[in-house]
């Protein structure tokens, strides 16, 4: 106690002979607020912004303020503002890392209101805040404690209201500590409100806060589809990126980190809110040149991507005193990315480009924003930033240029998937006409030689027996003579169809070789089982009756049979020219028969 007294009573002195030295400097005006206001209906929010009482590298006690404050001999700092470059510097403190004691004058009802709240926005980077009263300083009572004002560095939360059920004239004294980034002090002016109305607010602000995310996911998850859909179209994949981008930011704007992570996630916080600045101005002008025709040459590309890079390297690596530098960088950086996004849209707006006219406005108001923020980034004010806000606004634009473009994509895509198949279809059409007997749907000549050959090597690869049917139509001229050519397609017809619905097996080729005359291919299958199988079509034949419009017709087959088993024939025309002489042997013996080549006498010849 004897330590608080001599310190009262010395500092009491010093602002004395400061006022009696120095009269004319001594004349500080005070903010002076008046938190009635409030209930009085005359205004919602009650800032306290203005020329407050500022005390650089001490905290002041209650009774300090309080004389201070009556003496007007200290200095002063207007609320809000960035104390860095404004307080006394040395060479070891470049960043203006320490404390100070921001002091006001502020009058509240004479009667206690519990509704009446006080909201701290940002404050750089702990604080305690003091209700002092006036005349009686050592009944101050403190109002809220964020972060650490001496030891490890631990910051403030954002945007947190305080209850305020004081009375009377007092002094709002807050206690801050500055220790990571360029920033320091009361960034932005603390309000006095109701309960009620701040809570409408905050409500408020969390709906169109969701509204916004709850938009900006579904243009992200929209994107994505697109882009890992067939259509690769990349203007989608950056606006999916964009948008995911904008998130985070939002996300760490909005101190929700802190709020779920703890205090100590302030620096990773803030380095990820810089250094996404350049990432989503760089990856925005990508969008542009994927969306419109025009391509910068490489010499102004490539240092466009990557100084986008190092700005956002450099906001996770540098020190946190040199983060804030790093983000006026990165604001310049967005103006100069604007004017070869400029360059785009004028030439797309010159060849008529769809949504060209309405994303220039867009841009407009973005390099608007963008001069905004490199000037507010230097005034008191600088923590009023636009190029968020313009981008979340050129992004919906830019969602409805991309869907457009996609639709349309997607359109010309089905389209061409139509004609493709149509190809196809007409290609298996004309496939199937060249390989195929168009009276009877069976293979055709053509094929039958390429499938003869490919199951004569076959059998010589697999040393597996190859059989042949070789097999016409009885007196089929008579039928033509008697009853017509139509009749004769007829039986033509209805014998193909009759001889593909037996159990023949997959491998076995039924082919028209020529004008009455069929033929079988048979893998893997001996003379022997040739022969029964041809004597089952015979039957098959001779037992069914055509109809040729002057009642039944009976009609009847001649079949010629070889197997390289029993014939050991050296060439596949050898086989077949084999069973082509079974054929005539089989008409020659009364038609309506099945006949095979002899089988060589080895023993004879031996």
């Amino acid at each position: 106690m004897k330590y608080f007294a001599y310190r009262f009573w010395l500092f009491s002195v010093a602002l004395l002979c400061a006022s009696m030295i120095s009269a004319p400097a001594a004349q500080a005006d005070y903010a002076r607020f008046d938190g009635g206001r409030v209930l009085s209906g005359e205004v919602e929010r009650y800032v306290l912004e203005g020329e407050w009482l500022f005390e650089w590298g001490s905290y002041l006690t209650p009774q300090e303020a309080v004389l201070a404050f009556a003496s007007e001999g200290a200095n002063t700092l207007k609320v809000p503002s960035n104390w860095h470059g404004k307080v006394p510097s040395r060479p070891d403190n470049v960043h203006d890392d320490g404390i100070a004691t921001y002091v006001a004058a502020l009058s509240l009802p004479d009667v206690p209101r519990p509704d009446l709240i006080l909201h701290v926005g940002m404050i750089h980077d702990a604080y305690r805040i003091y209700w002092v009263p006036r005349n009686n300083p050592s009944q101050a009572v403190e109002i809220a404690a964020k972060g650490n004002l001496s030891g490890p560095d631990l910051v403030a939360h954002r945007n947190l209201s305080h209850p305020l059920p004081f009375v009377g004239d007092g002094l709002l004294m807050i206690h801050v500590r500055k220790t990571m980034f360029d920033w320091g002090g009361v960034a932005e002016a603390p309000y006095i409100s109701t309960a009620e109305d701040e809570r409408f607010s905050q409500y408020l602000s969390s709906l169109i806060g969701g509204i916004t995310i709850g938009a900006l996911l579904l243009i992200l998850l929209r994107n994505a589809v697109f882009f890992t859909s067939g259509l690769r179209d990349k203007s989608a994949g950056f606006l999916a990126l964009i948008s995911l981008v904008i998130i985070l930011r939002a996300i760490t704007v909005e101190n929700i980190i802190e709020m779920m992570f703890g205090p100590q996630w302030h620096a990773y916080r803030m380095r990820l809110e810089v250094g996404l600045v350049p990432l989503l101005a760089c990856w925005t002008y990508f969008l542009l040149e994927a969306l419109f025709p025009l391509r910068l040459p490489q010499i102004v590309r490539l240092p466009l991507q990557m100084s986008a890079y190092i700005l956002a390297l450099c906001a996770f690596v540098l020190p946190l005193g040199l983060v804030s530098t790093v983000l006026t960088y990165a604001q310049i950086y967005c103006l100069i990315t604007f004017i070869p996004g400029t360059i785009l849209i004028v030439d797309a707006i010159r060849t008529h480009q769809p949504g060209a006219k309405t994303l220039g406005v867009s841009t407009g108001l973005c390099l608007t924003a963008g001069l905004h923020d490199i000037v507010s980034a230097n005034m008191d004010s600088y923590n009023l930033f636009l190029i968020p806000v313009s981008i979340v606004a050129l992004m919906m634009i830019l969602s409805h240029i991309v869907g457009n473009r996609a639709s349309v994509a997607i359109a010309r895509s089905e389209l061409l998937e139509q004609e493709k198949e149509q190809l196809a279809r007409a290609h298996d059409d004309a496939l199937h006409m060249a390989r195929h007997d168009h009276l009877t749907g069976l293979l055709n000549r053509q094929s039958f030689d390429n499938l003869w050959a490919q199951s004569w090597l076959d059998s010589i690869d697999t040393r597996t027996p190859l059989s042949v049917i070789m097999f016409d139509i009885d007196h089929f001229k008579s039928v033509n003579d008697t009853y017509g050519h139509p009749t004769g397609d007829a039986v033509l017809r209805e014998l193909a169809a009759r001889l593909s619905a037996m159990d023949l097996r997959k491998s076995d080729r039924l082919c028209r070789y020529g004008g009455e005359e069929f033929v079988l291919i048979l893998p893997n299958t001996t003379q022997s089982d040739a022969h029964n199988l041809a004597n089952r079509l015979l039957k098959t034949v001779a037992d069914a009756r055509f109809e040729t419009g002057h009642g039944l017709l009976a009609i009847t087959c001649s079949f010629g049979v070889a197997g390289t088993d029993a014939t050991r024939s050296p060439a596949a025309s050898d086989l077949l020219e084999a069973a082509d002489t079974a054929l005539y042997l089989a008409k020659s013996d009364g038609r309506n028969c099945v006949r095979a080549p002899a089988t060589p006498d080895v023993t004879a010849a031996a």
